[in-house]
């Protein structure tokens, strides 16, 4: 029965004490694998919940559907009915569907990955659509029965539990050391394609747009990397901020000043000349990267560090077939101390059931490469956790 319908016929399911908290604990008690009826007539499966978003964006980041269809046309995710896949992407949660519209979601590319809306009431019968005119289909929760979800039971999760503590270390070091060298495959590629700019290096116009996407990590990627491509003379026009703001919040705008700044500072010294010097010392070279980047704070210092600056180096040193700099740059990450957390490591060691995060930045990475490559979908038969026994 339409949501709309039993509102009208039952005036004590009005929403007007409900509240979108109250709905989103409807959507995580939903059992795994259930069937989630939408408004045009088609259906979904819930293969998994995903994780709660940010205070800034969709309510539910990285869940993973299977949608369906019984007429023969294009799903909205472009995919044929006939072969359809695991979907990971955002969900929405609104007491109605027009709150989508009077939130001005169809206006604002950080809701460009919802795949999903879900609501009490289906009071708008205008298609949802996207900022990037993408139509998302809506499913109301008052056409399912209240759930309590029983945990899942997942495969990594009885195989991490018959491994000890050094065998799971030894586990996330390699998936950590994988992810590593996929930075510096990117970072090498893009190398081979960077011509010099002005006073800049063609190391410098690979290097700096990167630090500068660093900078964005968790905030606006694109605006940040248009940012660092500006200050190298590299300017390809800005992308229309997130949430599109007439200036940056405090926080953007202190990085951007610091991005300037050292920027300045490498016209003369070069970006990369000065990164590479500070690592020459083995024993003081993470002390070294961090003053580099005085100013910022330490956890920030050290994602631009282990996530950019030593792939980096890894990708220099195979240009340059330097063995002594591909060895310092991984030793380096190998040995890197903790780096903050996160919702992807928060959500892995949940997911994987440890008890407390991994204590170097190479197992958290890890983590994240596990989930990248995998998790994110939930391609379980796919996972390198498979050969431990999936």
């Amino acid at each position: 029965m339409n949501a709309l319908y039993v509102c009208e016929k039952s005036p004590s399911l009005s929403v007007a004490h409900k509240h979108e908290e109250e709905i989103a604990r409807r959507w995580w008690a939903l059992p795994l694998n259930v069937s989630l009826p939408l408004s045009d007539g088609d259906s979904c499966q819930l293969l998994y919940a995903g994780r709660p978003g940010g205070s800034l964006g969709p309510d539910v980041r990285d869940a993973v559907l299977r949608f369906t269809s019984h007429r023969a046309t294009t799903t909205f995710a472009g995919l044929s009915s006939q072969h359809a896949i695991n979907t990971a992407g955002d969900v929405e949660i609104h007491v109605r569907a027009s709150d989508w519209f009077a939130h001005q979601h169809h206006t604002d590319a950080r809701y460009n990955n919802v795949m999903l809306h879900v609501v009490l009431i289906c009071d708008d019968s205008r298609p949802t659509l996207r900022q990037d005119g993408t139509a998302i289909p809506t499913c109301s929760l008052y056409d399912l029965p209240h759930t309590t979800n029983h945990p899942a039971q997942w495969p990594c999760q009885h195989i991490m539990a018959r491994m000890n503590e050094e065998q799971r270390a030894r586990l996330l070091t390699l998936a950590g050391s994988m992810r590593f060298e996929q930075k510096a495959r990117a970072l090498l590629a893009a190398l081979r394609d960077a011509q010099p700019s002005g006073l800049f290096s063609a190391c410098d116009v690979c290097l700096i747009p990167a630090l500068a996407e660093g900078l964005g990590y968790g905030r606006d990627r694109a605006f940040f990397r248009a940012a660092g491509l500006h200050l190298v003379g590299m300017a390809q026009g800005f992308p229309e901020p997130l949430g599109r703001a007439p200036e940056p919040s405090p926080l953007d705008a202190s990085r951007l000043h610091i991005l300037h700044n050292l920027v300045e500072q490498w016209r003369a010294t070069g970006a990369w000349e000065t990164l590479r010097q500070a690592m020459t010392n083995a024993p003081t070279a993470i002390s070294a990267l961090r003053n580099i980047f005085a100013g910022l704070s330490k956890a920030r210092a050290d994602i631009l560090i282990c996530n950019i600056v030593l792939p980096f180096a890894a990708a220099v040193a195979q240009q340059e077939h330097d063995a002594m700099l591909a060895e310092q740059a991984r030793n380096l990450f190998l040995d890197y101390p903790g780096l903050p957390s996160n919702q992807i490591t928060r959500a892995m060691c949940k997911q994987l059931l440890l008890q407390s995060e991994p204590k170097g930045a190479c197992q958290q990475q890890g983590l994240h490469f596990i989930y990248a490559q995998t998790c994110r979908e939930k391609r379980c038969s796919d996972c390198m956790l498979g050969g431990q026994g999936i």
